[in-house]
């Protein structure tokens, strides 16, 4: 007697069986198809959270924001130097000289090797023939924007401010995302062996960070850089990033003191699975996600930290360009707004679009705290 009780549920043959007749290429490769369609693979979590992340029009508004300053980061050398992209001097090409630097063409800019320019001589100059470290005298000092060669005027220096701006993408982008690797991989590290271990290295972790927590980092930060004799750009990074963890430790902490009581950790602990691995393969991956969201907030931070601290002129050295140096040039010069405007919308455009992907981010992760 036959059961009807299944008999409503669809089912999906496949014949894979080897027909001597010769089966024609389009079969095999239908039958592929179908194993595939069938046989594909579950919808994790992360794909989820990625989807989700992919269909948020407004963090994809960000990491176009976000992709632009990076490709500005990456190609300032063609949109600002004071050497040319090609040329050919005395008889040697030289291609992208203004990377390279050689030593045949120490001394000269664009403007000494247009005024000394011989027969079969020729350069390509950049979209602006001025480097962010270029000065001028006097007479070029705290000209207005739309002056010739200078798009967007210069500072109390002679220095080109849209070369300011463009290196100054680099020099946010390169800090904030090295310091938040940094701290990302100290706040992780810690906070998940504090959860997981317990005991004495969790009290010592807990202890730390509500020592480093109760210093507020920009006065931290202005002590060490005042305390160094010769502070670096690594200075700088390493101060920040090692007084940042602290939140992420503590949120991952958190996190894996969830994650531990679950049941699947029981049931991996039952069956016998080592603490390296119940803590790689089943405690880590369901708290690093509220760590992603906090490197994208925290990158946001860092680079209004530097801003704020080479504003006040005490972070990095003159040898690169920042926003931040950029706009403190603008103190006791009233008129010259275009010191302000041009890195200050750099720098606002920077943050909102780092903290438009964090928002995206923590919505995919947790859709519960975008119903909110």
């Amino acid at each position: 007697m036959t059961d009807h009780r299944f008999s409503h549920e669809p089912s999906v043959a496949i014949d894979l069986s080897r027909r001597k007749d010769g089966a024609s290429p389009r079969s095999v490769r239908d039958s592929m198809y179908e194993v595939s369609r069938v046989a594909a693979p579950y919808v994790t979590m992360a794909r989820l959270s990625l989807r989700r992340l992919v269909r948020d029009r407004v963090a994809r508004a960000g990491a176009l924001v976000l992709a632009c300053l990076a490709l500005v980061a990456v190609f300032a050398d063609v949109l600002a130097s004071d050497l040319p992209l090609a040329c050919s001097w005395r008889g040697t090409t030289y291609v992208l000289p203004n990377v390279t630097r050689p030593a045949a063409l120490e001394g000269f800019d664009i403007d000494r090797m247009r005024a000394q320019e011989g027969a079969g001589d020729w350069l390509v100059p950049p979209l602006v023939a001025h480097g962010p470290l270029e000065t001028a005298g006097p007479e070029e000092q705290l000209l207005p924007p739309l002056t010739p060669g200078h798009p967007a005027g210069t500072d109390t220096l002679g220095r080109d401010v849209f070369a300011r701006v463009v290196y100054g993408a680099r020099t946010a982008l390169t800090l904030g995302l090295g310091a938040s690797f940094i701290l990302v991989a100290i706040g992780v590290l810690l906070g998940a062996l504090a959860g997981f271990a317990g005991g004495v290295f969790d009290s010592l972790v807990t202890r730390a960070v509500e020592a480093l927590t109760a210093i507020p980092t920009l006065i931290l930060v202005l002590v060490v850089v005042a305390t160094v004799p010769h502070p670096t750009t690594a200075t700088l990074v390493w101060t920040i990033a090692l007084t940042r963890w602290t939140e992420l430790a503590r949120l991952v902490r958190a996190e894996v003191l969830t994650t531990l009581g679950t049941d699947y950790v029981t049931a991996a602990r039952a069956i016998g699975a080592t603490p390296l691995r119940i803590l790689w393969r089943h405690v880590l991956p369901n708290a690093i996600g509220p760590a992603i969201v906090a490197a994208a907030f925290g990158v946001a931070s860092l680079v209004q930290m530097e801003a704020a601290v080479d504003f006040l002129h005490v972070g990095m050295p003159d040898t690169l360009a920042s926003w931040g140096e950029a706009m403190g040039e603008a103190r006791g010069h009233e008129g010259a707004w275009w010191l302000v405007v041009f890195p200050g919308f750099a720098l606002l455009a920077t943050l909102v679009a780092l903290n438009l992907v964090g928002d995206g981010a923590r919505d995919a992760i947790d859709p519960r705290q975008a119903a909110q």
